[in-house]
Parts: structure tokens; sequence; C-alpha cells
């Protein structure tokens, strides 16, 4: 049982001043769990002889096993720390600080609940082995705090190491440290620097007074910045649980120099030399003198350490028992009396320094409070919404201009209260949901999920119909008048009142019979209420890990659970309300409940809260709160395998498990293909076990079969020669002999010339030709676009970029937009005049990107002229996702023309009837006598081409078909359905068969559009497969740390798996040797557990996918044809395994059921039965 009750640390929430919020972040194997051990003990949780061992916050049993965190979790403590080191002073000159302390993983696969606890906590202690030194996650944590504005403490640990393996001196050791936070200080200040260099270039800062960027600059490069003197940085051996810093030893050196504090402060690390004989500080070595940091801090620590284990098995006990009077410490007897040289070592060194007082001394004077938190990150990820107005009435627009200044006010309230941590029960709740995880003390998950609707997203206004794109349009200025009734209902309520159970549901009573007459989609009373129950037990849920920013939440508070995608204009989609049941305080495995959490902490919320929650969510009592910017993730999901239940009629309960899967883990994925295979993707191969681990005990409960990974590749085509796109005028010669040698085919031909391969396809019915051919895109283009993919998703697919930073003069969320496509151009522009040739002019044919509309493959349009004519759409000014204006303005004046049209056309149409018959008649007689004149002339039509602007027209109703066409060729290869990657289709010319309105539509093959979508489809695979064509594999960055001895092993290793070393050193002073090499993923499963048996133990590795894409050079269709070809490989180069890209692609074929060309059966022989033997 702890020594502190939970009731004693439920109170402290109250002081927000003496609330420290803090996460432990290194390198796999760093010491992070065992640190927390120690802090633990120091509350009488755990004996200080279990720390270390125990490992109290890995509670699961794959943790256990394997003795790495796998989730993180969080622990409250409390720490007293004396008055004289603070200041401020109490009534028992202590003074109590709350710790939150949230302990992350160092595995790469689980990145992303380091994301989770650098998004809830307000400073960090980053862990450095002193051995190893920096590491690729220690690279990776302090870029992950340093985005999220979290301060940092830097703590050196295990620095017995430096004394008991690598036998260092007390300088070696030193000069060994300072290297170590050099090279952290070289981390931070390269992001340093580069947000000074981003804000220089903004307008903001060019506007802006010199002051202010002087004191931004300052700020923002000493805060990063690590040294002793300044008290952030800590030496440790968290395992024997004793560590310190500069500051335990200024009144030790104090009473023996007689020097003042103040000055040791400054003097004890650096280059600063103390002369003892003339009791002065000299800033160059004099002498045999030696660094300040050495003589009284290292050479009193050796001292301690040789005069225990100095000999082996044997302690001299008279100089340690004059050292302890000295040191004026009480160690135990027993312990003292041991003749195990490291319990006593232990014992000694825990009594005299002790870990738990180092360290969080240190968290608690250098780390923030949330007050100061919160002041310096919730305007990064606490984003007011940009109204926008969409009307065009002025009683509209006035009503609309009142609804976005209340909402501007409220959010801007809001805002205020965040950054003050305003902790008050008449402020609005705002809270943040990171992560839910499931608690059930009898094992396994049994909780309800709930449906969640997604809002639509916003379609390209050309892939609808005319008919349905008015009725669309018609609609969605319906809705623009029901989100002003609903901002006009805002401000008629009382946002701030004191009771919000009360505000919030007479908003719901009173508006929603009115919004139910006009809009039912914007109907209040349509949010889902809960709380949602567990099925069978109270006590089986999900538990949602919430950190307050501002008000308090309480049991009986009704609150609004808001998704991702929730828009406070629009406060119907992706929002639940809920009441709160109950609260916890996080205690690693246990919860103990609490009955009101206040601003600034975090906390546990149940109830059913954490059911809806997909991943990441924020809390609310307000509908104008706008959600919380989402969290940002270093790896990204790779490892792809399909499940399969072992019942088939467990298939229910497999869904139900996926459900709970994707809720619970921040970065798995989970969908169903078009192959009807549910698939898990995951960050790695250790993730995905605990991911299956998860749904066969926990989530599913039942068996499942695992397919072998699934690895994605990439198609792309190589040239030998030439990779620059050639001009119009240049390809307009060949491409009319083509069309002249190609009138007369019924199939779809090929001609080709030595610099370029230009197809010609025609739609089923002959009436269009499209001449496509396929080039190389520059590597520096394709690594732009696969950088950008998300900016080009919010842009172009309607995604929600929380984000985007408005800067003043771009007030509305249109203009930011606009602006965005603009710095994307330009970005473009520039590598296209990079990669020379007539890339620079190709800026301007952008037809589309793929697949998807952001992969890294261009449709590039070289038809003579229509880039010029005004039916011309380019990529970048798509209306792929247009805005409420643009659609109001083309909606009134459609509906002005839809009027007149109607009346003109109702006086017209018995007119045209009549003349209709007639003309009918007439052309019946003639049809009559003139049959083989109407043969010959409907021949001389059918060869009649559009030109012009009749063909530009023609082309631009057929632009969504091209572009859907070409997304469906990038997303599936020719090779093996593989989407294609680095590849630049183009357009040369189309060709449109001049015919009568009524045929030109459709006819028995279908809709021209359909025909054309097919059409293109084809072509671009065709032009693909005129050239070279190559795979693409992903590649991870591997990281391999490994003794001298098993060097030899290691390298065996990595040859057998194709791995590329880039970088390989010695770390100084040591014999580990550090070796970066690239991975292939497909090559990787099972790498880290061969690798430990072939170097017994000596070889620790770390795999982090930064998505890197490399060519296979091997040609997948390679056949030998000359005698030397066929002496060096054989006559089937892939069953020799010579080929790799073609296994792979027979590989990947298998796998989708595609047609593979191999034998069956290879040098069969006839069998021949006993009797024919006789």
């Amino acid at each position: 049982m702890p020594s502190i009750s939970p009731n004693l640390l439920a109170s402290l929430q109250d002081h927000t001043k003496n609330i420290r919020n803090i996460c432990v972040l290194a390198h796999v194997d760093h010491g992070k769990t065992t640190l927390s051990d120690c802090l633990i003990s120091s509350n009488g949780i755990i004996s200080p002889e279990m720390a270390g061992k125990l490992r109290y916050l890995d509670f699961l049993e794959d943790e256990q096993e394997r003795e790495i965190t796998m989730k993180a979790s969080a622990i409250s403590l409390l720490y007293q720390q004396s008055s004289s080191s603070s200041s401020t002073s109490s009534t028992n000159d202590k003074e109590s600080f709350l710790i939150n302390l949230i302990d992350s993983p160092g595995h790469v696969d689980f990145s992303s609940e380091v994301s989770t606890a650098v998004r809830i906590t307000d400073g960090a202690l980053v862990l450095v082995d002193a051995v190893e030194g920096v590491c690729i996650q220690t690279h990776a944590v302090l870029k992950q705090a340093y985005q999220e504005k979290v301060k940092p403490c830097l703590v050196l640990n295990k620095i017995d190491r430096l004394i008991l393996e690598l036998h260092m001196t007390p300088l070696e050791a030193y000069q060994h440290l300072s290297k170590i936070i050099e090279q952290v200080n070289v981390i931070t200040g390269t992001l340093t620097s580069e947000e000074i260099i981003l804000k220089e270039t903004s307008e903001d800062y060019i506007e802006s007074s010199d002051d202010s960027n002087l004191n931004f600059n300052e700020n923002i490069g000493t805060e990063y910045y690590f040294s002793p003197q300044k008290g952030n940085v800590a030496f440790t051996t968290a395992f024997d649980g004793w560590g310190f810093t500069i500051k335990q030893f200024i009144d030790l050196c104090y009473k023996k120099t007689g020097i003042k504090k103040e000055i040791l402060e400054k003097c004890l690390w650096g280059e600063y030399y103390y002369h003892p004989k003339e009791k002065k500080i000299y800033k160059s070595p004099k002498g045999n003198l030696m660094p300040m940091f050495v003589t009284f801090i290292l050479n009193s620590v050796w001292e301690v350490v040789k005069t225990i284990v100095g000999t082996p098995e044997w302690i001299d006990r008279d100089r340690l028992d004059k050292m302890i009077s000295v040191l004026n410490i009480t160690v135990g007897a027993r312990d003292l009396a041991s003749k195990d040289q490291k319990i006593v070592l232990k014992s000694v060194l825990h009594a005299w320094l002790p870990l738990s007082e180092a360290v969080l001394s240190m968290v608690c004077d250098k780390l923030p409070n949330p007050i100061e938190g919160q002041a310096r990150r919730m305007e990064k990820i606490f984003k007011p919404s940009k109204p926008i107005s969409t009307s065009s009435n002025q009683e509209q627009q006035e009503q609309g201009q009142q609804s976005n200044a209340s909402l501007i006010e409220k959010q801007k309230q809001l805002l205020n209260d965040t950054m003050t941590c305003n902790p008050s029960d008449d402020c609005e709740i705002v809270a943040y949901v990171a992560k839910v995880f499931a608690h059930n003390k009898r094992g396994g998950v049994q909780t309800s999920t709930i449906h969640r609707p997604v809002p639509p997203r916003r379609v390209q206004p050309s892939a609808v119909p005319s008919q349905n794109r008015q009725q669309q349009q018609q609609q969605l200025h319906q809705d623009e008048k029901d989100i002003l009734k609903i901002d006009n209902m805002f401000i008629s309520s009382n946002p701030t009142t004191n009771n919000t159970n009360d505000s919030t549901t007479s908003i719901t009573t009173s508006t929603s019979p009115t919004i139910a007459s006009t809009a039912k989609p914007l109907d209040l009373s349509t949010i889902p209420t809960g709380p949602i129950k567990p099925n069978n037990n109270n006590d089986e849920e999900f538990i949602a890990v919430v950190r307050v920013f501002s008000g308090t939440l309480k049991k009986g508070k009704t609150i609004y659970v808001m998704g991702p995608r929730y828009d406070p204009m629009n406060p119907t989609h992706d929002v639940y309300k809920v009441e709160i049941t109950h609260l916890y305080l996080l205690m690693g495995s246990s919860l103990e409940p609490i009955d009101r959490v206040p601003a600034g902490n975090v906390c546990g919320v149940g109830g059913g809260v954490g059911n809806l929650v997909l991943k990441s969510a924020t809390i609310s009592s307000s509908l104008m709160c706008p959600p919380i910017s989402n969290m940002m993730f270093v790896s990204s999901p790779i490892v792809k395998v399909a499940l399969e239940p072992e019942n088939i009629s467990d298939l229910p309960k497999l869904l139900h498990g996926l459900k709970l899967l994707n809720q619970a883990d921040p970065l798995v994925e989970v969908y169903v293909q078009e192959t009807g295979e549910h698939v898990i993707v995951a960050s790695g191969e250790l993730h995905l076990e605990r991911c299956i681990r998860d749904l066969k005990e926990s989530f599913a409960k039942i068996n499942v079969h695992v397919s072998s990974p699934i690895v994605p590749f990439r198609e792309t085509i190589i040239t030998p020669t030439i990779t620059t796109p050639t001009t119009t005028s240049s390809s307009s010669s060949t491409t009319n002999n083509n069309n002249n040698n190609n009138n007369n085919n019924n199939n779809n031909t090929t001609s080709t010339t030595p610099l370029k391969e230009i197809i010609t396809v025609k739609t089923a019915n002959k009436k269009v030709s499209v001449k496509i051919r396929a080039i190389p895109l520059p590597k520096n283009i394709t690594n732009l676009i696969e950088q950008r993919s998300q900016q080009l998703r919010d842009l172009f697919l309607g995604g929600k970029n929380t984000n985007k930073e408005l800067s003043d003069n771009k007030i509305t969320k249109r203009e930011a937009e606009q602006a965005e496509r603009e710095d994307f151009q330009k970005e473009l522009e520039e590598e296209l005049e990079k990669s020379g040739g007539d890339w620079k002019n190709e800026i301007k044919n952008i037809w589309s990107f793929g697949p998807r509309h952001i992969g890294p493959n261009l449709l590039l349009n070289h038809i003579p002229g229509y880039n010029l004519s005004p039916y011309w759409k380019h990529s970048l000014q798509r209306g792929i996702q247009k805005k409420l204006k643009k659609l109001q303005k083309q909606q009134q004046q459609e509906k002005e023309q839809e009027e007149k049209e109607e009346e003109e056309i109702k006086e017209q149409e018995e007119e045209i009837k009549e003349e209709e018959e007639e003309k009918e008649e007439i052309k019946e007689e003639e049809i009559e006598n003139n049959e083989d004149d109407e043969n010959s002339n409907s021949e001389v039509g059918s060869i009649k081409l559009l030109d012009g602007d009749d063909k530009f027209k023609r082309i631009s109703e057929l632009d969504n078909s091209i572009v859907s066409g070409f997304q469906l060729a990038t997303i599936a290869g020719p090779l093996c359905d593989e989407p294609m990657m680095g590849v630049c289709l183009i357009v040369e010319d189309i060709d449109i068969i001049r015919e009568e309105g009524d045929q030109q539509n459709s006819d028995s093959y279908g809709p021209l559009s359909g025909q054309m979508i097919s059409t293109v489809k084809e072509g671009c695979r065709m032009a693909f497969q005129v050239k070279p064509q190559r795979l693409m594999e992903a590649l991870y960055l591997c990281e391999i740390q490994v003794t001298s001895t098993a060097l030899g092993k290691m390298y065996s290793v990595l040859s057998s798996r194709r791995a590329q070393i880039q970088k390989e050193g010695v770390k100084e002073g040591t014999q580990i040797f550090c070796i970066q090499a690239r991975l292939p993923v497909v090559e990787s499963f099972g790498f880290s557990q061969q690798i430990m048996i072939k170097t017994s133990g000596a070889a620790s590795t770390q795999l982090f996918f930064d998505n890197y894409w490399e060519t296979i050079e091997q040609d997948p269709y390679y056949e030998p044809t000359t005698e030397e070809e066929l002496e060096d490989n054989g006559v089937n180069i892939a069953s020799l395994g010579n080929n790799i890209a073609r296994q792979y692609m027979n590989m990947i074929r298998k796998r989708k059921g595609l047609f593979v060309e191999e034998k069956l059966v290879e040098h069969a022989d006839k069998q021949r039965t006993l009797k024919k033997n006789k």
C-alpha cells in the first residue's frame, strides 16, 4: 500500500503553481522505466531495493517478458522541497509539489505513445546513456518535444559504467560527458535555428519591432540549451538509485573553499580551474590543475567507488567508515555489513546522493508549471476557426457578421482561459484526450462502440453530373442559411452562464424544433447523448487519458466530446454529448476514483467517454470550442497483414475487436481491402505483434489466422537516355504520322521512335483517340510531392488543416488556402527549374497529381493550344474544394437563368414539336430516295475531326474522365497492381470525331465518359510498359550498436538481407561500434531476433521508417539471350534466385491472384512402377 493517500494527491491538484506534468523520453534501454521506479520508490509505493527490478509502470505481460516499455503509463507522485531551495515558504518549512509522471516507450515502433505523452505534459526528462551516447531515437524524441513546445531537462544515466566497465579516470569521464552534452546541444541548436530562419523570413517578423524579434531569438536559443551551470542537467545511475546535480555540491564546496555560492554555481562546470594554495579560480589550465567539476565532484564519487569495489572481494572498511562520517550520512547496518560489494556501493551512494532528490528538485526548479507551460504552447495547438461569410443578402450578411463576431470573441475567451490555465467553475471546460486504454480487472475488454458518422468529403464538382451538381449546390445553399440560424441561436443564448448544464440543455430544447423544420442535418437534437456503458460489467471500459487545459471536470457535469472533424460553424457532425460519471487519478496499473479535476492536471475519465473517442478527441462544455490540433507522429505505418478468424462464425467478434483496436492504438490503421480482406497496418514488427496479441487476448478474444506480412512496393520506369519532356511542336509530326497510319486500324497500336514512345488508344466506339507517352519524373520533384502529400490532401481533398497558422492579413480560410497553393506552386516551380531541360516550362501544363490526387505522379497536357484556351483547368487551381461564396454566386446566376429559360422553354416547346414533325416527314422521303448517297456522306462525315474551340470545349467536358483514368492507372500499375511512383504521363493529343448532338454523349457502348476512363487507363498502362519497368522497395533506416567482438557476425547478417551500409564509426573512449544502414522492409522480418542470436546479444538494433524508397536495379522481365549471359545467370534467373525483382513481382501477383508465368513442374521424369522394373 502506498504511504501517501490518493486523497492527499487529489487535494494538491488545486495548487496549480505546484504541479509539474512531466514525461520521460529516451532511446530504448537507456533507463527510463528504472528511473521511474526510483522516483516511485520515494513515495513508498515500492521498496527502494526493488527499484529497477520491479518495473512498476510496465504492467503488461509482454513488457515484463521483453523488458521494454510498449505503452505509456502515468502515475502521480508527491515531492516535498525544502523552503531554502524554493522561492516561497510554507508553514512546515517544506513546499509540496504534485508530480504527474508519464513513462513513455523508447522503441521506434511505439513512437506514437511518445507523441501522446508529449502532448499532455509541460516538461520532459530526456535520458541519454553515458556510454552509448546520443542515438537515433534520442534525436527523434528531442524533435517531438521541441515541436510540442515542451521544455526538456537532460539526464545522463548509467554513470557507473564509466568507472566499472570503461575504467575511465575522472578527467576522461568529464571530457566524455561534455562531448555528449555538446552532441545534444547540436541537435537542439539545429531545431532552434530552423525556427529562427522561418520566423525571420515571415512577413510578421519584418513588420514587427526589432526588440520583440531579439527577445524571441534569445528565448528560443537559451530554453533548449543544456548545461550543468543552468541546473538542467543531472548525472545519475538509476539502477543503483543515486544521482546528483551541481546544486547538491555547492554547500560542500563552499565549506572547503569559502567561495561564494553564486560564483560556484557558474564555475563548477566548464573550463574553470581552482588553485587550492592561492584560493583562486583560473579560466585556463595552470600546471596540473584539473577542472573544478573533476576536482570537487567526480574525484569524490570516484574515491567512494574505488574504496568499495577497487579491490575484488575486499572492502576497505576503515576508510569507508571515515567517508561516511565525513559525509554525515546514515547507512543501514545490514547493507553496510554485506559482503557483496555492489550492495554496499548502492547503499552508500543512495544515502549520500539520492536520485529522487536530485531529479525531482531539478524538475520543480527548471521545468514549467501548467500556467507557464500552457502559455507557451496553447497558441500552437489551439487554433480558433476562421468563419467565412457566404450570404449575398444584406440581412443575412449582417446576421452572419454578428454570429461570426460572437464566435470569434468566444474562441478568444477560450484561448485566454487555456493560456492562463483558469480552473474556476465559471470557466468553460477545454480538455484534450490523448489516448484511451482498456481497463478491466478481470482481463480483456467487453465494451460497446458507437457508430461514428464521418462528414462527407468535398468532391470535385466536375465529377458530379450537372443535374446532381445543381441539387448539391442547392443543398449547400440551404445549409448556409441553417448555419446562420445556428449562429443566431448562439447569440441569443448566454455562453458564459455559470450553470453550463442548464445552458446547453436550453439550447438543445429551444432550437431543435426550429431547425428540424428547416434543415434536418443541422438539428442539434441529433447529437448522440451518453454515456455509452459497457455491455456486462461497469469495470470493463475504455478509460480516456485527459489533460485539462481550463475549467474543472466534475462528476455529473455535461460535456461534449468533439472529434478532429468537428466544426463550430456546423455543430452537429463528429460531436457527442455525455455526462461525466467517473473520474480517476492515474496510479500506474490502478485507478483511484476522485470527484473533481481542476485545470492543469492529467486524469482518467471513465463512464463511457472513452468509448466515444477515436484515437484522440477534444472535450469542452461549449460547442463553440474548436478541436485541438492533432498530434504529430515521427513514424508512419508500413507493415501490413491480413486477418481472418479460425471459425467463420467468429467474424462479428473479429470486426468488433478491430474497431476497438483502431480506437485504442494511436497509430494503427484498420481497413477492408477491395478483395474483402481485413487488414492491420502497424509501424513495425514489434508493434504488429503487440496489436495482434491485444486483438486475441483483449478485444476480440478469438483465435485468428494472420497472413504473412504484406509489404508495399511501388512501380516506376527508367530511361537510359533523355529524361526531359519534349515540346509539343517536335511531337506533332510523329503524332500526325501515327494518326495517318492508325485511322483504318480497329485495334490499339503503338508507334515508337528513338527518343519517345507514343501510345495511341481509341475508345470502344472508335470516336475518340488519345495519344499518351510516359517518361520518368525527376527524383527531386518526386520527393517534393511526397513530402507535401499532407498539404495537398488538405488543399484538394477537403482535409481539415488545423495546424495552419494564419497571419493578420489573411483573415479567412480561403485566403490562407490560396496562399498555400501559391507557396506550393513556387516550390514546385523551383524544383522544375532545377531539373533543367524543358521541365521548367511544365508548371503550366500540370493536369493532375496521382494517385488519389496527391501522389508522386504527374499528368501533363501537351495538347497543342489547349493550355491557352479558357477551358483548360490547371491542377493547382482545380475546384476540388469549392468555397461557399463561389457556390452561392453560381447558384444565384443559375436560378435567374433557370427562371428565364423555363418561361422561354414552355413557349417554344409547342413550336419546336410542330417543326420537328414536319422535318421528320421530309427526311423520311429523302432517305427512301437517296439511300446510297446518304451512306457515302456518312462515311465522309465520320472522319471529320473537331478542331479549335469545339475540340477544347469537348475535351473540357471529358476532363474529369481523363483525370479519373489517370488516377486508376497510377493506383495499380501493370507489373503487380502496386501504385506508381515517379512517373510522368503526357497526353500529346486527343482526336474527336465530329458528330451530331444526340450521338456524342452515348451509344451502344455506353456513355462516352465511361469509355474515356477505361481508354485513358489502358493508354497509361501501355505507355508505362513501353519504357523499362522497375520495382521500388521501401527501406528502413537501421541503427546498430555492437561490440568489436561481434562485428563480423553482424556484417554477415546485414549482407544476407541486402542491407546497404551508409555510416560506421566507433564511439570515442569505448569499444562500441555504431553502424547506420538501409535495410529493405521486405527483408526486415525476424532481423532483430536473428542478429541477437548470431551476436549472442552483443548487438542492439533500431529500425526507423522515414518514407525512403529506392529502385531495384534489376529488370523483372530480364531474360538472358547471349552465351555469356546464359553462363553468368543460367537459363532461368528467377528460379536461381538471381533476379530478386522477378521474385518479388511473382510473390505479389500470387498474393493478389494475378497470373504468374511459371512452371508448376520442372525437369519431370516419367514414373516407373515396380512391375516394369522387374
